[in-house]
This record gives C-alpha cells, sequence and structure tokens, in this order.
C-alpha cells in the first residue's frame, strides 16, 4: 500500500510508546471488527491495572493542554540555563490535573473522562490519527462535564483525502449498555447539523491545527472548511471511533499458578474467552445500530475489556487528586 503523503497533519502527531505492554488487541486472522476486542494484559496472573493508570496519567498533558502551550514549555526549558528546566510542565500537569472531574466514589458514573483520555490513546496508536482538538480544554470549571463529542482526530491517506475521526467514549460496566448508549451518541450527532458545525468551528478556531505555521496551516484547515478555499472538504471522510471500556467477568475466570506452565498462561486464557464473545458483542451493536438507522458503516467500534471499571478509575483517580 502506497505511503501516505506528507502533509501537515504529520506533523501533530506523537506515537505512544508503551501502550501495547498494557493492552492488547485480540489476536485473529482477519483481524475481528465491529467491535475490535482490546484487553488489559497481563504480568503473569495479574492484571495490568496500575500500569494502564499511570501510562493514562502520562498521557494527561498531551491530552488536555493545547499543542501551542506545551510547545512553549519545552522552549522554555531547551532556553533554560541547565536546558533541563521542568517548571512550566509540572504547571502544565497541575493545570491539565485540574481540569479533571473530582472523583466520588460514591458518585462514579460521572468519572467519565477516564473514558475520553483512553480513546485519545487509541486513536493515535491504533489509527495514527493526530489529535487536532480536545473537549478538555474548554473546560471552566472542574465540576462540569464539556457536552459534545470526546476527541477530535485526523489522519491523511495515500489518496490525498483525509479521515476526520469522531470520537466517542463511554465507561460502564456491561458492553451491551456502553454500545448502546454509544449508538444513541452518534445517531443524536449525525441527525443535529449544528452540532457537526460546532465542532468544525471547534478546528478550524480553536485547535492544535493553529500550533502549524502559514501555508501548512491553512491547508490543513481547508479540509474542514465548505465556505472558501480549494474544495478540499469534498475530500474529508467522516468516521465516528466509539472506544467502550468495561468489566469483562472472564478476568474472574481465573487459573491457578502453576511454574511448570509457560508465563503467559494467564493471558492466553483470558484473550481465548473473550474472543469467544466476539459474534455476541458484533450482533447487539448491529441490533442496537439498525433500531437507531444508524450504518455502521461509517463507524470503527473498540470495546476495552478490564476486570472492573470502578477500580480502574480509582487508580487513576488515585494519581491526579
Amino acid at each position: 500500500m502506497a505511503e501516505a503523503p506528507d502533509t501537515p497533519f504529520e506533523k501533530l502527531l506523537d506515537p505512544i510508546d508503551g501502550l501495547d505492554n498494557v493492552l492488547k488487541e485480540v489476536d485473529s486472522s482477519p483481524r475481528l471488527e465491529q467491535p475490535r476486542l482490546l484487553f488489559l494484559r497481563f504480568r503473569q496472573q495479574d492484571p495490568e491495572l496500575d500500569a494502564l493508570a499511570e501510562l493514562l496519567t502520562d498521557l494527561l498533558v498531551e491530552y488536555a493542554i493545547p499543542l501551542n502551550k506545551r510547545q512553549q514549555a519545552n522552549v522554555a526549558g531547551s532556553n533554560s540555563a541547565t536546558r533541563g528546566n521542568t517548571v512550566m510542565h509540572v504547571r502544565l500537569y497541575r493545570e491539565a490535573k485540574r481540569l479533571l472531574i473530582e472523583y466520588e466514589k460514591a458518585n462514579q458514573g460521572r468519572y467519565g473522562e477516564l473514558g475520553e483520555l483512553l480513546s485519545y490513546a487509541l486513536a493515535v496508536h491504533y489509527l495514527g490519527a493526530a489529535q487536532i482538538g480536545s473537549k478538555m480544554a474548554l473546560k471552566t470549571s472542574q465540576g462540569m462535564p464539556v457536552h459534545g463529542v470526546d476527541g477530535l482526530h485526523v489522519k491523511a491517506n495515500s489518496d490525498g483525502t483525509v479521515t476526520f475521526f469522531v470520537l466517542e467514549s463511554k465507561v460502564m460496566p456491561d458492553a451491551t449498555d456502553a454500545s448502546r448508549d454509544m449508538v444513541a451518541s452518534i445517531a443524536d450527532y449525525r441527525a443535529d447539523r449544528s452540532k457537526k458545525l460546532n465542532e468544525l468551528r471547534l478546528v478550524t478556531d480553536l485547535s492544535n491545527l493553529d500550533s502549524l505555521i502559514g501555508e501548512q496551516r491553512e491547508a490543513a484547515k481547508s479540509f474542514f472548511n465548505a465556505y472558501q478555499g480549494n474544495g478540499n472538504h469534498l475530500k474529508r471522510r467522516d468516521v465516528h471511533v466509539g472506544s467502550l471500556v468495561f468489566s469483562e467477568s472472564a478476568y474472574q475466570d481465573r487459573l491457578p499458578m502453576d511454574l511448570t506452565k509457560p508465563i503467559t498462561i494467564h493471558e492466553e486464557h483470558l484473550e481465548k474467552l473473550y474472543k469467544a464473545k466476539h459474534d455476541r458483542f458484533k450482533e447487539n451493536l448491529e441490533r442496537q445500530a439498525a433500531a437507531k438507522s444508524l450504518d455502521l458503516g461509517n463507524c470503527i467500534v473498540f470495546l476495552v475489556a478490564v476486570p472492573d471499571i470502578n477500580e480502574l478509575k480509582r487508580a487513576f483517580a488515585e494519581l491526579n487528586k
């Protein structure tokens, strides 16, 4: 397959190192689709829940803080006497942390921003799509969520088109409930032109595209402007990406410790049980989409299995309190 041409969007994409150490896509040929199945990996017999919470914490600034501000922090550090000053970086982390909804054990259902952060990581790592907008950067109150889609990403394609990924995340105990809510949110978005126009406004006025320079910035923005320019907006494909994090019961089916067996037996056991559920997940998703007249051809859905979503929320909140 031909490589995508060099575009301004490539300058907005930083690979995420280490995600494959904590998340794995179910091994299948051909790859399982609609939904794609990801799961939390094991180190020996223990799921890597704390490691995932730590990695997401490491990504918090990149997800929540506009690229311009991060670049300024890098310049300040490089221009310091030691060339290693990190004061600005620490300030950005504090700023990002303040954007999170305050964690309350009695009301864990509101703490969904963990899913938004994970959806950012999945779009970058599995789709190769650069972030151009995060609704976290628009927050004015720690106690209130920001309504709208959960992320805006873009990727250039080898045929001169671009794919605009509109992210929708759900963190719920049950996969069926999560996919139902996702389908409803996407169907509502697609039926409301004003919502679409608002997201395009964010891209052109308040996005990471402003970190690009001159002609690069204008070339990138041309894919999102229907009213002037060279018609590049006709080369933009809009795709919804659902990132659904849920509590998978198969994690409770644990093998006994056995030092005579390979160290990977616990992870392989979970993967086998989880993979066997794909047909059921797929049927539920297709039925829910049909009920809302949603064409799944415009969607990419990731199911992310963890042992307990509330425990993941607690671990992440503990790191960022």
